[in-house]
C-alpha cells in the first residue's frame, strides 16, 4: 500500500477520504498532538469548537498537513500507537469490501524507533484517571482481603500473608463413571494412604499472571474454601501493580454479596454504581469501556444468572471484547453457558510442598505440631482449613488449642461465619438457628461413616451455608441418567460430624464402642476422640448451641467410665497375646489421646487407677501430639507417682519437650533414666541433653548396649560445659562390654564420677 519513498504528508492525503469518518476518539488524537507540540492551545480550541466529528476530523487533517512532513509523521505515529481507540474497524461480515484503516497504518514505513510509544496517551485523560482510581481500589481490596487473614493470625506480630501457590488443573475433568470407580478403589486403601489421597498431585505451575494475560475467558472451578477467591485477588493485585502504558480496566464483583442488588441494574449501574464511579467524564469513560479490548471482569462466586446484565456480559451481548473470569463451585457450573468460549481451570488447593511452606511461614517451629499429624497435614490441602489451622496456634485473642478437636470446632465455626456473612458476635445465635440443618448433615455423615463410605447418599439438607463443607460427586448410572451425591472435603470432617450426631443420640454410643472392637467396624474408633472434646463445655463452643446442656451432662456422667471399661480389658488381652492380630484395634495411647481431648482430670485418674498407675508405652513411636496426651494424663496424678515404661520408644525432639512437663509426676527409678538416655542418644535430631542431665545429674548407660550409643555418649560428654556423672546399668553377672569400655575410656577426662 505504501512504498518506502512515500512521504508522511502524501500518505495522509491519499487516505483523507477514509480518515474523515474513520477516526474516532478525536480527543485522544488532539491531546497527543498537543503534547507532542504539533498543535498549540488556540488550534486545539478551534478544532474542539467545530460542530461535529466530521468537521473536527477535517480541521485536524488540514492543520497537520499544512504544518509539513514532521507534523504529518508525528500524526501517523500517534494513529499507529493508539489505533485500538482511534481507528474504526471494518464492520464484521460486511458484504462489500471496505477500506481497513488498521491495515493501512500498519503499511506505513516508520523509522526504527524503539522509543516510539514512550509518551503517547492511549485514551482520553478521564479514562486514564479512572484507570488510576481502579488500580487504587484494587490494591485496597487486595490488602483488605489478606488483612482479614492476617488479623486471624494475630495482627502485626505475624508474617504478611500473600498468595500461596495453588495446584491448577487444566485437564479434562474426570468423567462421572471414573469417579465411581475411583471411590471403590479408594475404600480398600489403608487410612494413611486414604488421607494422602486428599493432597492434590503437583502439576506444572500455572502462575496467576499467565491466566491474566491469556486472551481466553477463564472458568475457575473448585470446592468451597479451595482458593478460588485468593487466586482472583492475586490477579487483581498483579494488575494493580503492573506498570503498563496500556489503557486497561479491571473490575471485580463478589457475586455472593451483590447478587440480590444487581438483578435490575444496567451496565453503567453495574460498573459505576456497584463497583467504582469515575470522578469526571463518565459518558466518555463508559463509551471507551464498551469498545475496549483491554477490559477484564471477574465474577467471583457465581451461583445463578438471575441478573440480566451479568448474563449479557457472559454471552457477549455487552462488552463483547472483554475478558471474563468466573469462579464457581462444581455444582454451580453451567455447561451450556460456560463451555466453548471459556477455558476451564480446576482449583485443587495446596500441594504437599505448599502446605509445608505455608505452615513454616505461619507457624515457625510450631509447624511440627501439625506436620507430625498426617490427618491435620492432609486437612491443610484446603487453604481455608490451613488458614484456620494456623490461626488456632497463633491467635492473640485466645490461647493455643490444646486438642485436635478444638481445631475442627474452629474450622466449622469459621466456615459457617464466612459462608453466612455473620459477624463473630452473632455466630453462636446463627448456629442455634441452623440446628436442624447441621444435625441433618451430621446424621448423613454418621450413616456414611458406618458404611465406610464418603458418599452421603442419605443427605436431605439443602442449606447452602451448611453444604459449604461438601463437594458434589456425579455418578453416571446409565447413558441418560446421572445422580449427584456429596462428600466432605476431608474424611476427618465427616467423622467430626458423625461424632456430633452420636452425642445427639447417646443411646447409640455403647453400640459404637462395641463395634470398634470388631474387624468390620474398627474404623468407628476415630469418632471417639471428637466426642470426648465435644462433651467439654469450654470455648470454643459448638454442642451447647445444638443440644441442651443437661443432655450433654447426662451423657458425660457415664461416657468416660464406659469408654475405659469397654476398651481396657481388651488392652490387657492384647498385651498377653503379644500380637497386633489378636483382634484389638485400640492402644493405650488411643485412650490417652481420648482423655487429652476431653481435658477431664477425673477421667484421667479413673484410667490411671485402673492401670494401677503403671503406664507401659514400650515399643511405641511417639509424635508430639501423643506426647502431649501422655503428659496431660500423667500430670493429673497429683498424689501418686506414675511408673512409666519407655523401653525401645522413639520420640522426636519436640515430642520430648512435651513429655518433660510430666516427669515430676513420674517415679524416677528402675530402667526409666537409662531408657530416656537411650532415646536421646539414638535420636539424630538436636536433643537438649542439658535438660535431661538436670533431672538427676547422671548420664545413664546400659553396659551391654549398642556400641554406637557409647560413642554418641562420649560426643555428648565432650560438649558438656562441666564434667558428667556416669551411671552404668547391667542385668547380667558378667556383661560383655569390652568394646563399649574402650569407647568410654576416651571420655574419662570429661567424667566426674563413674558408678
Amino acid at each position: 500500500m505504501a512504498c518506502t519513498s512515500q512521504t508522511a504528508e502524501g500518505y495522509i492525503r491519499s487516505a483523507r477520504c477514509h480518515l474523515v469518518g474513520g477516526l474516532k476518539n478525536l480527543s485522544v488524537i488532539l491531546e497527543n498532538l498537543y503534547q507532542q507540540g504539533v498543535l498549540c492551545d488556540e488550534e486545539v480550541s478551534k478544532i474542539q469548537a467545530e460542530k461535529d466529528d466530521y468537521d473536527k476530523t477535517r480541521r485536524i487533517l488540514d492543520s497537520v498537513t499544512n504544518k509539513g512532513q514532521k507534523a504529518c509523521y508525528e500524526f501517523l505515529k500517534i494513529i499507529d500507537m493508539t489505533r485500538k481507540r482511534t481507528l474504526q474497524r471494518p464492520p464484521l461480515h460486511s458484504g462489500t469490501k471496505t477500506f481497513d484503516l488498521h491495515h493501512w497504518i500498519s503499511c506505513f514505513p516508520f523509522k526504527d524507533d524503539t522509543e516510539m510509544n514512550a509518551n503517547y496517551l492511549q485514551g482520553p485523560r478521564p479514562c486514564h484517571r479512572y484507570q488510576e482510581k481502579l488500580k487504587s481500589n484494587a490494591k485496597e481490596m487486595s490488602n483488605k482481603f489478606w488483612g482479614k487473614s492476617k488479623k486471624l493470625l494475630g495482627g502485626n506480630k505475624k508474617p504478611d500473608l500473600s498468595y500461596a501457590t495453588l495446584v491448577l488443573d487444566t485437564d479434562e475433568s474426570v468423567s462421572p463413571s471414573k469417579i465411581k470407580k475411583v471411590k471403590k478403589k479408594k475404600s480398600k486403601l489403608s487410612r494413611p494412604k486414604k488421607m494422602r489421597k486428599y493432597i492434590p498431585e503437583e502439576k506444572p505451575d500455572i502462575p496467576p499472571s499467565e491466566l491474566l494475560e491469556t486472551d481466553k475467558n477463564i472458568l475457575l472451578v473448585g470446592k468451597p474454601g479451595i482458593g478460588k477467591t485468593a487466586l482472583t485477588h492475586e490477579m487483581l493485585r498483579i494488575w494493580a501493580e503492573r506498570e503498563s502504558k496500556e489503557l486497561d480496566y479491571m473490575f471485580y464483583f463478589d457475586m455472593r454479596e451483590i447478587s440480590d442488588i444487581i438483578r435490575d441494574k444496567n451496565l453503567e449501574e453495574l460498573l459505576f454504581g456497584v463497583f467504582c464511579e469515575p470522578d469526571e467524564g463518565k459518558d466518555e469513560v463508559l463509551q471507551d469501556i464498551k469498545y475496549s479490548d483491554n477490559i477484564t471482569i471477574i465474577f467471583d462466586g457465581i451461583t445463578d444468572l438471575s441478573s440480566q446484565v451479568v448474563k449479557k456480559v457472559l454471552t457477549k451481548k455487552l462488552l463483547r471484547l472483554a475478558k471474563i473470569i468466573i469462579t464457581c463451585r462444581p455444582d454451580d457450573e453451567d455447561e451450556d453457558l460456560f463451555s466453548g468460549d471459556f477455558h476451564r481451570v480446576e482449583v485443587k488447593g495446596f500441594s504437599e510442598q505448599t502446605i509445608k511452606t505455608y505452615l513454616s511461614a505461619t507457624l515457625g517451629e510450631d509447624q511440627e505440631k501439625v506436620l507430625s499429624n498426617l490427618e491435620l497435614v492432609t486437612l491443610c490441602h484446603v487453604p481455608m482449613y490451613a488458614l484456620m489451622m494456623a490461626a488456632c496456634f497463633n491467635s492473640e485473642d485466645s490461647p493455643q488449642p490444646c486438642t485436635v478437636t478444638e481445631i475442627y470446632i474452629n474450622i466449622i465455626r469459621f466456615c459457617l461465619q464466612i459462608n453466612s456473612k455473620t459477624k463473630k458476635k452473632d455466630l453462636n445465635f446463627f448456629i442455634s438457628t441452623k440446628t436442624e440443618e447441621i444435625l441433618s448433615l451430621a446424621e448423613a455423615a454418621f450413616l456414611a461413616t458406618q458404611q465406610k463410605s464418603v458418599n452421603l447418599t442419605d443427605l436431605t439438607c439443602e442449606d447452602i451455608c451448611v453444604l459449604s463443607f461438601l463437594k458434589p460427586l456425579l455418578i453416571k448410572e446409565a447413558v441418560t441418567e446421572t445422580i449427584t451425591t456429596h462428600a466432605f472435603l476431608h474424611y476427618t470432617v465427616q467423622e467430626f460430624f458423625a461424632a456430633l450426631w452420636l452425642l445427639k443420640n447417646p443411646d447409640k454410643i455403647r453400640d459404637v464402642f462395641q463395634q470398634c472392637l470388631t474387624e468390620e467396624k474398627k474404623h468407628m474408633k476415630h469418632l471417639i476422640p471428637f466426642m470426648c472434646r465435644l462433651l467439654n463445655e469450654k470455648s470454643p463452643s459448638l454442642m451447647k448451641h445444638l443440644i441442651p446442656d443437661q443432655d450433654l451432662k447426662n451423657t458425660s456422667n457415664w461416657f468416660f467410665k464406659e469408654l475405659i471399661n469397654t476398651f481396657l480389658p481388651h488392652l490387657c488381652e492384647q498385651e498377653e497375646a503379644d500380637t497386633e492380630d489378636s483382634g484389638l484395634h485400640v492402644h493405650i495411647l488411643f485412650l490417652c489421646q481420648c482423655l487429652y481431648e476431653s481435658q477431664s482430670p477425673e477421667a484421667c485418674i479413673y484410667l490411671l487407677d485402673k492401670l494401677d498407675y503403671h503406664l507401659d508405652l514400650s515399643g511405641d513411636s511417639l509424635d508430639p501430639y501423643p506426647c502431649c496426651a501422655v503428659a496431660f494424663v500423667v500430670t493429673q496424678s497429683k498424689e501418686r507417682k506414675i511408673c512409666l515404661n519407655l523401653e525401645d520408644v522413639v520420640i522426636s525432639e519436640q515430642g520430648m519437650r512435651q513429655l518433660f512437663e510430666c516427669f515430676k509426676n513420674v517415679q524416677w527409678s528402675g530402667p526409666l533414666p537409662r531408657q530416656l538416655w537411650e532415646i536421646f542418644l539414638i535420636n539424630e535430631e538436636q536433643m537438649n541433653f542439658v535438660s535431661l542431665l538436670s533431672l538427676d545429674g547422671n548420664l545413664h548407660l546400659l553396659v551391654d548396649g549398642e556400641k554406637k550409643l557409647f560413642e554418641r555418649a562420649v560426643q555428648v560428654m565432650q560438649r558438656m560445659p562441666t564434667k558428667v556423672n556416669v551411671c552404668l546399668h547391667w542385668d547380667k553377672e558378667t556383661p560383655a562390654c569390652h568394646s563399649q569400655c574402650e569407647s568410654l575410656l576416651k571420655a574419662l577426662p570429661f567424667i566426674s564420677s563413674l558408678r
